[in-house]
């Protein structure tokens, strides 16, 4: 039953029909009477369709506008926030392989055990893997050159030719299966950030290992000179008595042409590998390994760790 219209007027005060339950529903749904779906005319759904069609292409091209805005402004390469304003900070960490996550920083194997060391040695072949093979990397390595001690052009970087690891090589299974193992080490990369170098003997820090000493002062230029030196240490005295004599391939630092890191497609890092000439066998040896430059802050806390590295090795 419709509404009452006298004199042309829709009553809509009237008390609503008395319907069956299911006749309710099916006039809630579609009223015949009335000609409306679920309480509303053809119109009126075509004029309420409209106006959110006009909102919601008015909320596109807002949007579209903005987005526009946002992203002329930025660079794809570039962060809007770097060094000290961003949440790494200018402050770079160290980072080391071979690293099984499941056994944190332990390095535990038997030299007899091939399946043991097996882990370890596809751990370092898949970390060095776009070292050796550029097509491994986004855009081939096509930008990549042999910089000698001259930095690259812009859009360019430099290459790092893993074949100076010399006893650390793939072919000689990082030395695990001699007892002589190595251990890669790497500085985390940070956006624009440029090392200040320990480059003068003279003013070395009084805490640099003698070996990394020795090293700077046998070099003969200042080009030489110019990297962020990386040393290994035992954290304790019987770790350092147990670690014994090491061996840095293809030398204890990384080089300025790799400085400063600006997200150019291609870019690897820098790697300096570390061998164990005579650990000690059977015995957990717990390693510190650090970067040293003028403006990096380094802490032996083990809660906050800086510019370092933990792990620990023990050879059955």
């Amino acid at each position: 039953m419709g509404a009452d219209k006298p004199n042309g007027v829709v009553n809509y005060c009237r008390r609503p029909p008395q319907r069956p339950f299911l006749q309710r529903i099916q006039y809630a749904i579609w009223n015949p009477e009335e000609r409306t779906f679920l309480g509303r005319t053809g119109k009126r759904w075509g004029v309420i369709g409209l106006i959110y069609l006009v909102m919601y292409i008015c909320i596109i091209i807002f949007f579209s506008i903005c987005m526009c805005g946002l992203l002329s402004a930025m660079d794809e390469r570039i962060p809007y926030f770097t060094l000290a304003d961003s949440i790494i900070g200018d402050n770079p960490g160290m980072g080391h392989r071979p690293i099984i996550f499941e056994e944190g920083a332990l390095i535990w194997y038997k030299a007899d055990n091939a399946t043991q060391i097996k882990k370890y040695v596809d751990n370092l072949n898949e970390f060095l893997a776009p070292y050796e093979n550029k097509t491994q990397l986004i855009n081939k390595g096509v930008n990549q050159r042999d910089c000698g001690d001259s930095k690259p052009p812009r859009n360019e970087v430099c290459s790092f030719d893993i074949s100076q690891f010399g006893d650390c090589s793939k072919e000689n299974n990082y030395g695990f299966y001699n007892k002589t193992p190595c251990i890669v080490i790497k500085l985390n990369r940070i956006f624009d950030w440029n090392p200040i170098y320990y480059d003068d003997p003279a003013a070395l820090p009084p805490d640099m290992p003698p070996d990394i000493v020795n090293y700077i002062n046998s070099t003969t230029s200042i080009q030489e000179r110019r990297k962020v030196w990386v040393s290994c240490m035992g954290e304790r005295p019987a770790d350092v008595d147990a670690l014994g004599p090491l061996k840095y391939w293809p030398y204890p630092g990384l080089p300025e042409i790799y400085f400063p890191y600006d997200n150019t497609p291609g870019y690897l890092s820098p790697l300096v590998a570390v061998q164990l000439l005579k650990p000690k066998l059977n015995q957990i040896i717990n390693i510190r390994c650090r970067a040293w430059a003028k403006n990096i802050r380094y802490t032996d806390s083990l809660k906050d760790r800086l510019a370092s590295t933990h792990l620990e090795i023990m050879i059955d």
